[in-house]
């Protein structure tokens, strides 16, 4: 049942560096049939200003009048400066669909299982390295291969490989560390069979979930590297683990990856900007609408 319009239209701004997405486009149509006062701003043209008691926002010379809310969509360029953007709403008193703050602890991948394991959340066996002489360490704590290899800051599948060998492994491993980077070591769930689940977390509640199936040679199974899906419902186990993870990490709009295990399902990855292309695709569930309802809701409970 769609609620009621609210007597005043929200002013709300999406952050995205690119109008077109999907999901950019998306929240912008939902949030502009429902009559709010809709605008699309690129973090990376966008300026913070401030000084005693004054905070302000520019888009190139234009100043920025603060919105009632704000919907961040965190990408890989510059993530710095669109994370102190979010932080300049949130002290100017916007609304921020996500906070500055969960956001940039999400953005790393190990700091996330850091945070869930503290939390008794499941997750696979990992390890973080910074230098070859780790580089055994690692094979005894993760055990046998295949490993996947991750790095902490990739996202869409980007810098995450799998090796089937030791020897593989460790050609990966000090091929990334020579590039200054640091690796992820993760035990790799063979009973998952190269899918994993995508549950959208939006207010604490589990608003749909898909499959997904890597296809071909590719062991990833992000949809845009051409996986397929299907709607799918969770266990009762799997709805709990998914809903205390985004509250665990302050999440209010949260993609939770789950991976199913012998040992039970496990989070692999927590996204605070997840695309909804495949997922409203897969399950016909209306995620940009659903959003739009919490942020009008959230404002009448302001």
């Amino acid at each position: 049942m769609v609620p009621q319009k609210t007597q005043q239209p929200l002013s709300i701004h999406i952050l995205s560096n690119a109008r077109t997405l999907y999901s950019t486009r998306r929240f912008f149509e939902e949030g502009y049939k429902r009559g709010h006062k809709m605008r699309v701003y690129p973090p990376m043209q966008m300026s913070a200003y401030l000084e005693r008691n004054a905070l302000e926002l520019y888009y190139s010379d234009q100043k920025i009048e603060t919105p009632d809310c704000v919907i961040p969509r965190l990408g890989q360029k510059k993530p710095a400066h669109t994370l102190a953007i979010i932080r300049h709403y949130e002290m100017m008193q916007a609304k921020t669909l996500n906070a500055s703050y969960p956001m940039m602890r999400c953005r790393d991948k190990f700091v996330t299982m850091q945070v869930l394991a503290h939390n008794r959340i499941p997750v696979p066996r990992s390890i973080l390295i910074d230098d070859p002489l780790h580089i055994d360490t690692a094979f005894l704590k993760i055990g046998d291969p295949p490993y996947i290899l991750k790095i902490p800051t990739g996202s869409q599948g980007t810098g995450v490989m799998i090796a089937d060998s030791k020897s593989a492994a460790r050609s990966f491993i000090e091929t990334l560390l020579d590039q200054n980077l640091q690796v992820i070591v993760q035990e790799f769930i063979a009973e998952a069979g190269r899918s994993d689940i995508r549950a959208i977390i939006l207010g604490g509640d589990l608003v749909c979930a898909m499959r997904r199936q890597a296809t071909g040679d590719d062991f990833r199974s992000n949809i845009h590297r051409g996986a397929t899906s299907e709607s799918i419902e969770l266990s009762i186990e799997a709805t709990r683990t998914v809903k205390l993870a985004a509250r665990i990490l302050g999440l209010t709009f949260a993609g939770v990856d789950l991976i199913e295990s012998k040992r039970g399902p496990m989070v692999l990855e927590v996204n605070a900007s997840p695309g909804i292309e495949g997922i409203e695709g897969s399950t016909g569930i209306n995620v940009a609408e659903r959003v739009i309802h919490y942020l009008e809701k959230s404002m009448v409970e302001k």
